[in-house]
């Protein structure tokens, strides 16, 4: 009789210390999942944010667009209602010198522009 209780007390034991262990082991993993929860959150967290400000450049940058695409038509405008050949011809002083300044600005604007990018992609880089 003392042999079976005896039994029942190991084998009560031996369950119980298998239960233990794997208790301990589903805390363990249940630590690391939390883990692994709180970095996705932040990792959600970031693209979320790098969505928002890759939406407010794009936006920006078709605000920007629009004003060329305006002021290409207004150029486009003014090619349309004069004919510069003939004006070349009539008045080649106005032409040229308007010619001139404008080529300047155009490429005063372009070095403007490339200065801007350059800078913009050097901060860019060092971030």
């Amino acid at each position: 009789m003392y042999q079976i209780l005896i039994g029942i007390i190991l084998i009560l034991g031996g369950t119980s210390y298998y239960l233990f262990d794997q208790n301990q082991t589903l805390i363990g993993n249940n630590a690391k999942l939390e883990l692994a929860v709180e970095e996705q959150k932040q990792a959600i967290e970031a693209i979320r944010e790098s969505y928002e400000k890759q939406g407010e450049a794009l936006n920006n940058m078709s605000r920007a667009n629009a004003a060329i695409e305006a002021e290409k038509e207004r150029y486009l405008e003014i090619f349309k209602r004069h004919n510069l050949n003939l004006l070349a011809i009539k008045k080649p002083g106005l032409i040229e010198s308007r010619i001139n300044n404008g080529t300047k600005e155009v490429f005063e604007g372009l070095e403007n522009d490339s200065k801007n990018i350059t800078v913009s992609a050097t901060d860019d880089n060092n971030n």
